[in-house]
Parts: structure tokens; sequence; C-alpha cells
């Protein structure tokens, strides 16, 4: 097949570029893949829980003093501010924060201020798979995980047009896109 040689060239330059930006993502993203696959490899670690109980001052309990109350519980280091839950019901108050690796939740009681706060840690690795997947990690992360999938597109595509120009493997690329589609056809077939 023949290509433009203006193209070539610059799929060549966007190949290289991209792949260099996707160096490190591919690693990290290839480590955990493995992590999240093999999970009774860190069966060891246990979760780090630390309970805490301390008094809200009663005047932030009202509904309509809520953001009063997160933003003091925040500024005492209560809360970590990463995916807040709030559940109020008749006689107490529920807030969760989740985040990468992390859970904390506290009860209050609305009557009293009287607050129990468990926070859990479930280590790096927790943390790495969460960011993996995405979950809890907050806008910027998954803005990451976006621009990861389109630089590795842009950097298969890029990798394809490069073959494609080389007809000594012309052959190697029939029998590899025809591979691949058995492939995922068997899959579709039997799962």
């Amino acid at each position: 097949m023949r290509i433009n040689k203006s193209f070539l060239s610059f799929s060549r330059f966007i190949h290289v570029y991209v792949s260099m930006a996707l160096l490190t993502l591919m690693i990290f993203f290839s480590i955990t893949g493995i992590t999240l696959n093999h999970p009774e490899w860190f069966a060891d670690n246990k979760a780090e829980v630390i309970e805490v109980d301390f008094i809200t001052p009663a005047e932030l309990l009202t509904q309509k003093n809520e953001g009063k109350l997160l933003n003091f519980l925040l500024k005492a280091n209560h809360l970590n501010g990463n995916r807040l839950t709030i559940e109020r019901e008749e006689d107490e108050l529920f807030i969760t924060d989740k985040g990468p690796g992390a859970y904390l939740s506290l009860t209050i009681d609305l009557s009293s201020g009287e607050t129990y706060r468990e926070a859990t840690d479930y280590g790096y690795w927790a943390l790495l798979n969460d960011l993996h997947k995405g979950r809890n990690s907050g806008d910027f992360w998954r803005f990451i995980i976006d621009l990861s999938a389109v630089l590795m597109i842009v950097f298969s595509l890029t990798g394809f047009v490069l073959a494609l120009a080389q007809r000594r493997i012309n052959r190697t690329i029939a029998v590899s896109i025809m591979s691949s589609l058995f492939v995922i056809s068997i899959y579709f077939i039997w799962v």
C-alpha cells in the first residue's frame, strides 16, 4: 500500500512523541493490571483502622448549617474532602468520605454532638489499584485516564500506519488482524 511520505513522516513524529508520553502511564497501568488480577498476593496486607470519638458543636448540627459543619470537620482534619456523602436521619447524621485506597465515616448523634470517626486505610496497593480503576479518585485523575486512552489510540493508529508502509510485513499485518478478529469473535460467542 502506498502512503503519502509527508503523512508517513507526520505519523512517525506523532508515534515517537506519544510513545514517550505513554511510557510511564503504560508501566503504571500494566503493573496495577497485574495486581488487580492477583489480589491473593496481597491477602496479608491488613487495612489500618483508626477510631476516634469527639464532640461536634451543637450549633453546627442543624440542617441549615451543614456547610459550616463540613468546613469545621475539614479544618479539624476529621474529613479528607474526597467524595462526601451525607445522610441525615431523625437522630443521627452519617458522613462518608471515600478516596482511593481509603474510606472514612462519621456518625454524629444530633442530640448530644457525640461523634464517632472511623478511618480505614487499605494501603498503597489498594490506592494504586483504585487509581487504575478510577474509583473515588476525582476529576483530575479521570482526566488522566481519558488522556491515557486517547494517547493509546493515537499511538496504536500511528503504529498501524507505519506498519502499512512496510511492504515486507503486510502479510503479517493481515494475519494479525485476522487472528485478533477471530479471538474477539470467539470471546463474544462463548461469553
